[in-house]
């Protein structure tokens, strides 16, 4: 079963939706800057509710932040929710708790970098860049495949795992990515600030190449590429 209407549960649906014996609960704040609490509350109640329901399935898999190991990001009062959250997960008979960066697919939601990017750069709108930063972007279908074989080995489980493309992309190249995919160039000023963190991706590796995956040089430009693409 697939809980969820966003990116991440529609791009598991096919899969997984008709599964009775695994739970995806992908559902819940999608916007990282929130700072409600009644948002928080409500994710909570109905993230109790689903693991209370699913308590008898073989793996029930909640989708945490990369972002918790960012010294910049980790006190918000989004990733303390979600590092609440992956606890209460935590407490289940079969829990898996994959945590993921910048997840590239179609999708509406206006607060993913690459929707920001997107939408301020076909505007011809000016933004800010913080040079010494560096996002790791991966394709949701790249996501799907890789927790596929996490899921369906019974070794994973009650464990946090990170999904996640092994090479993190300065800013400055993520814009310089979304410019080629467009055909426009971006408006911004660059201020010496942001910084990197390091995304352990140790445990996926040996699952990338079974699971179809391609990263390497150019995966920047192949995702933007299609999703924000003149011919996508």
């Amino acid at each position: 079963m697939v809980i969820g209407s966003g990116l991440l549960a529609r791009a598991f649906s096919p899969t997984w939706a008709q599964r009775d014996d695994v739970c995806v609960y992908a559902a819940g704040v999608s916007n990282s800057t929130c700072c409600d609490s009644q948002e928080f509350a409500r994710e909570r109640q109905r993230l109790s509710k689903a693991l209370e329901q699913a308590k008898t399935v073989d793996a029930f898999v909640y989708f945490g932040t990369c972002s918790a190991m960012d010294p910049a990001s980790n006190n918000t009062p989004y990733v303390q929710h979600k590092l609440a959250m992956e606890q209460l997960v935590l407490s289940h008979p079969c829990p898996l708790v994959l945590r993921l960066p910048q997840v590239a697919g179609r999708t509406p939601n206006p607060h993913t970098l690459l929707n920001f990017l997107y939408a301020r750069i076909t505007r011809s709108e000016a933004f800010t860049v913080w040079r010494q930063a560096k996002r790791n972007i991966i394709d949701v279908a790249d996501v799907v495949a890789i927790a596929a074989h996490l899921v369906n080995n019974q070794k994973h489980r009650n464990t946090i795992i990170n999904i996640a493309n092994p090479v993190s992309s300065p800013i400055i190249d993520i814009v310089a990515a979304m410019e080629r995919a467009v055909g426009k160039q971006a408006i911004y000023r660059s201020v010496d600030r942001g910084a990197e963190y390091p995304i352990d991706v140790s445990v996926i590796l040996p699952l990338v190449s079974e699971a179809g995956v391609k990263f390497g040089k150019n995966y920047l430009n192949r995702v933007t590429g299609k999703y924000y693409g003149k011919t996508q």
